[in-house]
This record gives C-alpha cells, structure tokens and sequence, in this order.
C-alpha cells in the first residue's frame, strides 16, 4: 500500500470517528506511520484530503449510477430490475466504507464547512443521473404523469443512506439489519416496491 492510500485510509478513519477539527495531521500521519509533512506532499494539506476523501465517495456514487442507470430502460421489468441493482450495489458499497457516509452526514449537518463545493459536484451528478432515468421512465408511460421524481429520487437517496448510518442501532434494537444479505435484498425489493407502487390495494372493480 503506498503512503498516499495508507494516509487516506487512515484519515478516513479518524474523520469519522473525531470529525474534522477534532483530527490534526500529526494524528493522522503518526497513525499511518508517515512523515508529518505527508499529507502536505501528497495532499496538499489537511483540507484537502478531507475534500478528497469525501470525493472518493462521490465519484464511486456516480460510476455506479451512471453504469446501472446511464441509459433509459426499454420496459417496466428493465425500469424495476435496474433501480433494485442500483439500490443493492450502493448498500454494498456503503457498507464496505461506512465512515465515508458518516462524515458526508456530518458535513451536511455543519453545512459543508470544511470542504468545498467540488467535492459535492460527484454527488450532485449522481443525484441527477437517477432524476434522468426517472423523467426517462415517465416519458415512457412507466411512471404515472403526476409522480414528482425529484421526491422519488430523493427518497429512495435517504433511505439508502439512513439504513447504512444506523445500521448497528437497527440491528440491536430489531435482531437484523441491511448487514445480513438476505435481509438486504429483501429491503432492497420492499423499498423499491413501495416507491413504485405503494402499499394500499387497488380498488375493487364496480359491480
């Protein structure tokens, strides 16, 4: 591992777990058994391996969207297979690195202080590449006329990263959680079910 990925992960680490004024950069480099002026040399300070480390998380976010959701589906079953992919792969990539959601959550709550707005564009594209493939399906006749997808797009964001921000307090408090893949996958389907079609039974047809 090169000093540059050991500093990374490392600060990662510490972001999360102190935050960003509570880690300094000799914590950081006396944890990656690196030079103090490592982070300067290959970072270019201490903001800026902040901005980075939340970059990394922002364009991991965006590859996978615009893999999965770059084009628009051809049916309903393509539309619905292809947001529940979208919807498994970033739990899974989420869990892999949980610090990294919780120091974006952080950064949202301090109204993004200690980076700037570069590191928000990844995240911002995402965002916009899962609205397109949504106004695509509408504009398909595969979602209803009336449905906003700015609120779709931004509910299915929310509940994605809630269930990996709380993740250990669900699992203490219900016995399970996104962490074990079979309930994962079940989550995955109800949530995206839900989002598409709701949970009250159609009407019954009129005698």
């Amino acid at each position: 591992m090169s000093t540059a990925t050991r500093i990374r992960s490392v600060a990662t680490r510490l972001f999360a777990e102190r935050g960003y004024g509570g880690t300094s950069v000799r914590a950081i480099c006396s944890a990656a058994g690196a030079n103090v002026n490592a982070v300067s040399y290959h970072f270019g300070g201490k903001k800026a391996l902040y901005t980075n480390v939340i970059q990394g998380l922002a364009d991991q976010r965006l590859a996978s969207a615009q893999r999965i959701l770059g084009t628009a589906a051809g049916d309903l079953v393509e539309f619905q297979t292809r947001l529940l992919l979208f919807a498994e792969e970033t739990l899974a990539a989420l869990l892999a690195e949980p610090e990294l959601l919780m120091i974006l959550f952080a950064e949202f709550q301090q109204g993004f202080q200690n980076c700037g707005p570069e590191a928000l564009q990844g995240l911002e594209e995402q965002n916009q590449v899962l609205i397109s493939f949504l106004q695509a399906a509408q504009d398909a006749d595969l979602l209803r006329v009336d449905v906003d997808v700015d609120i779709i797009a931004g509910a299915l964001q929310e509940r994605l990263n809630n269930q990996v921000i709380y993740v250990n307090t669900i699992h203490a408090q219900y016995g399970t959680s996104i962490k074990v893949p079979e309930y994962r996958r079940h989550w995955t389907r109800q949530t995206i079910d839900l989002l598409l079609h709701g949970a009250a039974r159609a009407p019954a047809p009129k005698e």
